[in-house]
């Protein structure tokens, strides 16, 4: 039943690639807006219908079955599922609990969709494989969920703590790259087991940061800066630990 997770991983890959790194910003203002006849959100799915069906393709080709309907039909059901589940969305007021509502939603379609395509039996679960195949696909797509996803996640988490820098003449976006790097770092970490080292990174990301907050005097900034920095440490540890689990 290794069928079942070589076809789930990529799926689950492919859905991150296309919602987080395929989908400009100003397509999400679009379909927050225009909800149902929004054109980018009906362009959106149907990108997500068209990679799932390439890589559900590739698989079946892969194990030489060659079934262009499952493909087909997977890919429909991925496509529409999609566009209904962000139509919902659109109508959120852009919490966590959406965010999270959301995704786990379009899990669940993906889950099915790799069920569907196994043939497998609906009340037994198959064995987690221990190939390098699959480890490296949890690998790859650990990566993706600290960038991108993190960053969403992490956004959508302290919006309600809104704070604006007006003196702020630092390089732009930098803290964004700042934070990939970090969590990149340590989650690379992680997964070679050099605990130690992430401390080290959090020590000198404090180092740094302290001269800027105590010049500040901001209680606001130390505590939005705080909270950014251990939402971001402790999200990456739990994929972090999480991959670690599975390709151990």
């Amino acid at each position: 039943m290794n069928e079942f997770y070589l076809l789930l991983l990529p799926l689950i890959f492919t859905h991150l690639v296309v919602d987080f790194y395929l989908q400009p910003f100003s397509w999400v203002l679009d379909r927050n807006r225009y909800h149902f006849q929004s054109k980018k959100l009906r362009i959106h799915a149907c990108l997500h219908g068209l990679f799932s069906f390439i890589t559900i393709l590739c698989w079946e080709y892969t194990l030489g079955w060659e079934d262009w309907s499952n493909a087909v039909m997977c890919a429909a059901l991925i496509t529409s599922s999609h566009y209904f589940i962000d139509v919902a969305k659109s109508f959120s007021k852009g919490t966590i609990a959406a965010f999270l509502l959301d995704q786990t939603a379009h899990l669940a379609i993906i889950i099915v969709c790799a069920w569907i395509s196994c043939e497998s039996d609906w009340f037994s679960m198959p064995n987690w494989p221990q190939s390098p195949f699959s480890k490296a696909w949890v690998i790859l797509i650990a990566y993706l969920l600290i960038t991108s996803p993190a960053s969403v996640f992490i956004s959508i988490s302290l919006s309600k703590w809104p704070w604006i820098n007006t003196l702020d003449d630092g390089l732009p976006n930098a803290g964004q790259y700042i934070g990939f790097l970090e969590r990149f770092l340590i989650l690379t970490f992680i997964l070679v087991d050099s605990y130690a080292a992430v401390g080290f990174i959090l020590a000198a990301k404090s180092v740094f940061r302290f001269g800027d907050l105590t010049q500040a005097k901001d209680k606001r900034l130390t505590e939005y800066v705080m909270l950014g920095t251990l939402l971001s440490t402790a999200l990456t540890l739990a994929i972090g630990v999480i991959a670690k689990s599975l390709i151990a």
